[in-house]
């Protein structure tokens, strides 16, 4: 197997108390809600009852005791079996072992006077110190972790490496099956980190790094054989370098993402979901239309094809194989609710416009009726209709004859406007 002999750097500060995994706060639980509970206990000032101890603090402090008792022999044996953190776990112990016995201490003295506002306050503080402590071992047992992640990813580059310089095709086929171990094995120990990733960003880079290193992984050999076949062809040589190179991209994806220090800015992945939702967003603004103006044969073509662009967009997402099956057809769905909502929306600017011409025909057709009416109200005459329809601008053939003079006469013996507007209608 191969070994690695180069250092391997954490991008972590020991010094940091910041909790990046579910397993340290599942530890840490149990014994937050030990110490809240002890400094809670008769916590509400003087007390009229007979001055005495208190069981249920004796009871607490004692179940503190053994819960740090617990931390201090599990830290003793992860500090045991570390190679690179021994002897800041070493010193993590000592500082639990240390503030245990202060919390003991300052516990017993205050389940004894419960009252007491000054051993109140002094336990208090040394719980602070004994969680402090606890959080900081139990920090670095996770960053020992991580440590034994790295170790797992340097072998496996050294393998790649391996497989690279590979001579000929028995050599390649011995190099790749060594390398092909030593990835099961980083499988493993990468999706069990995954899953105790707090962060969910962090576990989705790791589950799209692992998907990475898998996908190439499989291309690495027959990229490698066509180049030792065929090494004067070029192609050849550039194939097999671009797969190497994604290889060791993914490798390094998950090395981010185990320690938590995968890169955020635009130029690592994120470029692409901002583009996406950039062009969403303009989408957006520019289905927003005056129905008035709304012209089919000028907006259609252009908003169903800026729609397919951002579709192609979200479909490369779907298509990537770090993208879950559940949120590919999420995404499927999606996109045919959309085409469809856009399908509806220009067919309810339709139906507006279809609905604005028919109500501009209704009020022309209105106004010259009524101009016909107050030219024949004025005149008091019916005779020689036809001649008064061209005085007062309008064509007969609009209105029939006989439908304007049932019209005028009803008008002029009731002056009734609601019946032009119902007759028109």
């Amino acid at each position: 197997m191969t070994t690695a002999t180069s250092p391997i750097l954490l991008k972590w500060d020991p010094k940091s108390l910041e909790i990046r995994t579910l397993t340290v706060e599942r530890l840490l639980e149990p014994l937050v809600t030990q110490v809240t509970t002890l400094v809670n206990t008769s916590n509400k000032g003087p007390s009229s009852k007979k001055k005495g101890r208190s069981k249920k603090a004796h009871v607490l402090a004692v179940s503190v005791e053994q819960a740090t008792q617990n931390f201090l022999e599990k830290g003793e044996q992860i500090a045991k079996d570390s190679q690179d953190l021994k002897e800041e776990l070493i010193a993590a112990v000592e500082d639990v072992r240390k503030q245990g016995e202060t919390m003991r201490i300052a516990s017993s003295e205050f389940a004894d006077d419960p009252c007491s506002s000054v051993k109140r306050g002094t336990m208090v503080r040394a719980a602070r110190a004994l969680l402090s402590a606890v959080t900081r071992l139990l920090i670095l047992a996770d960053m020992a972790d991580v440590m034994r992640l790295l170790a797992h990813l340097k072998i496996v580059e050294e393998a790649l490496e391996g497989v690279k310089n590979a001579t000929n095709e028995q050599d390649l086929a011995n190099r790749f099956k060594e390398f092909g171990k030593e990835m099961v094995k980083l499988n493993y120990v990468a999706a069990r980190r995954q899953q105790e990733l707090k962060d969910p960003q962090c576990r989705d880079e790791m589950a799209a790094a692992r998907g990475a290193l898998k996908k190439n992984a499989t291309m690495l050999y027959t990229a490698s054989q066509a180049f030792l076949r065929h090494p004067d062809v070029a192609a050849t040589r550039a194939n097999r370098d671009y797969v190497f190179k994604q290889v060791q991209e993914a490798i390094g994806g998950i090395s981010s993402a185990a320690q938590a220090t995968s890169p955020t800015d635009e130029k690592h992945g994120h470029a692409g979901i901002g583009e996406l939702a950039a062009a969403l967003n303009e989408f957006d603004n520019k289905i927003i239309l005056d129905p008035l103006t709304f012209s089919e044969a000028r907006f259609r073509p252009s908003l169903e094809e800026r729609l397919e662009s951002i579709i192609s967009g979200a479909a490369l997402m779907a298509d990537s194989s770090c993208t879950r099956d559940d949120r590919r057809e999420r995404i499927v769905a999606e996109c045919n609710a959309v085409r469809q909502a856009l399908q509806d929306l220009l067919s309810e600017y339709m139906n507006n416009v279809s609905a604005k011409v028919l109500c501009a025909s209704f009020e022309n057709q209105t106004n010259m009726l009524l101009n016909v009416l107050s030219f024949f109200k004025h005149k008091r005459t019916f005779f020689h209709t036809p001649n008064y329809l061209a005085k007062a601008h309008i064509n007969p053939i609009q209105f029939p004859l006989y439908s304007v003079m049932l019209v005028l006469w009803k008008v002029l013996e009731k002056t009734d406007l609601k019946s032009i507007l119902s007759f028109s209608n």
